[in-house]
């Protein structure tokens, strides 16, 4: 029964019922070939060996508070309640990922790289602090008077203020993130 085997080195493709002696594209022996169904289970597999919680955990606020400071800024160009209730519900979204996101973070921090005392994890938690602590002054704004958009005031300023400083808080600690990605790739290679 013809398979098809993949080279693991260059991922050269070869039907037949047994891999080539060598790889006719890198000059891998035979080892090198997989059959094509083992690296599906095999890329499961390693999904679950490498998933990392912290980078998932942290990705929600990111993407969430810039779509609630548009669904926001939309609400106020329309008047939308239906916008307004999306946004309500996103940074409930946020407030409930950002604990996972922190802890997850301290946990990677410790475990990852040893507990480093190195200004930019100093800088990362301060900064998910300052987020927690806007998303929630947010919701309880928000959530003590749901017409806060339409009443105007104070208030309204506020509440406005608050999402529109998240961005820059999101944006920084993707900022941070990504360099301490990069750096820790760099190392392994």
């Amino acid at each position: 029964m013809t398979k098809k085997w993949k080279c693991t080195v260059c991922g050269y493709l070869h039907e037949g019922t047994e891999p080539p002696e060598i790889c006719p594209v890198c000059g891998a022996d035979s080892a090198k070939f997989i059959p094509l169904e083992q690296e599906k289970v095999n890329l499961l597999h390693d999904m679950i060996e490498t998933f990392v919680l912290h980078p998932v955990a942290a990705h929600f606020p990111n993407g969430l508070v810039p779509t609630a400071a548009l669904f926001l800024l939309l609400t106020l160009l329309t008047n939308s309640p239906f916008l307004e209730h999306a946004v309500f519900y996103l940074l409930g979204v946020v407030l409930a990922v950002i604990p996972v996101s922190m802890a997850s973070g301290v946990y990677d921090w410790r475990t990852r790289f040893h507990g480093e005392r190195a200004m930019i994890f100093y800088k990362k938690i301060g900064l998910a602090t300052t987020l927690l602590l806007l998303v929630l002054s947010a919701v309880r704004l928000r959530y003590a008077d749901p017409g806060l958009l339409a009443g105007g005031g104070a208030r309204k300023w506020v509440y406005l203020g608050l999402v529109l400083t998240m961005l820059p808080v999101v944006a920084l600690l993707g900022h941070y993130g990504a360099k301490l990605a990069y750096q820790w790739k760099k190392k392994e290679l």
